[in-house]
């Protein structure tokens, strides 16, 4: 595999790897709501929210690496490098050094609400609870029911399913609940957990827009619903439900427009050709791409242009170079965001 195959292989990697930390925390926080009672079987809730946490600090930490040495760590340093977070499972300790990481970036702490986030990662004694509680999880007990079954005797480990049912509990403690039903009164520690849970992925997103430059943001995608999550919607889980996407209605920037007139004057481009690609995915023969100030990138594709990020996308309310009637069935390109970031 030439270098920009294995390129492209490790970008599809990392956006799979978000991808997956994402759905593991999200499908957690939805079986955690399901659940009536706190003393109800948690065992899938823990298994969901450790595995997305751990994900997505190692991803998080890989891409660091990345941004500050220009490349990923080979695979035998790689599983070196997450040996000592207690052989890769220490979900607190993958933080901590994030949080170390973040003292020295000055965009994270001159941005107030991003500042205000780590300070939650930092300081909250719940947050912290249950990251302790993950961690032990994810690090010795994933089979406590397993080691139960097999013991002669009774598990003298700790149950980190009864500690996950106190951690929600505790959300009741000098609450008065004497107005509530037992189901209401759980539904309310449920909801209040949930929060916690919210606001720590929330801060810990951060790193993909405050963190880690244009890198991280060609990854945050998955996370916009966390990031974008306001106080009032914190608990609700509004981002888990179908809706109608405004980027559904976004329409490409059509050639001789003012729009296009404006970017083909304003952008440095450069004109990528199917020769040059063996597995070229598009219906045309070249394809150019532009960089716009601050941070944004495009395709002229045809006779119009598309939005080569996200970012780029929400700022100018173009689709994605995915809506292009040019690609072909299950055609992607990520040659085009790879050299139009070499122009900024």
């Amino acid at each position: 595999m030439n270098d920009l195959g294995k390129n492209l292989s490790k970008v599809v990697a990392v956006t799979q790897e978000v991808e997956a930390s994402f759905r593991f925390i999200e499908t957690g926080l939805l079986n955690l709501r399901s659940t009536k009672f706190i003393g109800a079987n948690n065992h899938v809730t823990l298994q969901l929210l450790a595995a997305g946490f751990e994900r997505l600090l190692k991803i998080l930490l890989l891409l660091k690496h990345k941004h500050l040495h220009g490349e990923f760590p080979e695979q035998v340093k790689a599983h070196r490098y997450f040996s000592k977070y207690r052989n890769g499972h220490g979900i607190e300790e993958l933080l901590k050094e994030l949080l170390t990481y973040a003292d020295e970036v000055p965009l994270m702490n001159s941005v107030p609400m991003v500042a205000d986030d780590l300070a939650y990662l930092k300081n909250d004694p719940a947050f912290h609870s249950l990251l302790d509680i993950l961690t032990e999880f994810a690090v010795a007990q994933r089979y406590f029911y397993i080691d139960t079954i097999v013991l002669d005797n009774f598990n003298p480990a700790v149950n980190p399913f009864e500690l996950f049912s106190d951690f929600i509990y505790d959300f009741n403690q000098g609450v008065d609940t004497s107005g509530l039903s037992y189901e209401q009164e759980d539904q309310r520690a449920i909801k209040a957990a949930i929060i916690c849970i919210e606001k720590g992925v929330r801060a810990i997103s951060r790193f993909f827009t405050h963190g880690l430059d244009s890198l991280g943001r060609q990854y945050y995608g998955d996370f916009s619903s966390f990031i974008l999550l306001k106080e009032e919607d914190l608990g609700s889980l509004k981002y888990t439900e179908p809706s109608v996407s405004a980027a559904d209605s976004y329409l490409p920037i059509p050639k001789l427009s003012l729009a296009y007139l404006k970017l083909v004057t304003t952008a440095r481009s450069q004109i990528i050709c199917a020769s040059d690609h063996p597995d070229w995915p598009f219906t045309v023969s070249t394809i150019k791409v532009y960089f716009a100030k601050p941070m944004f990138y495009f395709a002229e594709i045809g006779n119009a242009v598309f939005a080569l990020t996200g970012a780029t996308s929400s700022h100018y309310q173009v689709p994605t170079y995915f809506k292009s009637p040019h690609l072909k069935p299950k055609g992607y390109a990520l040659f085009l965001l790879e050299t139009a970031q070499k122009l900024s």
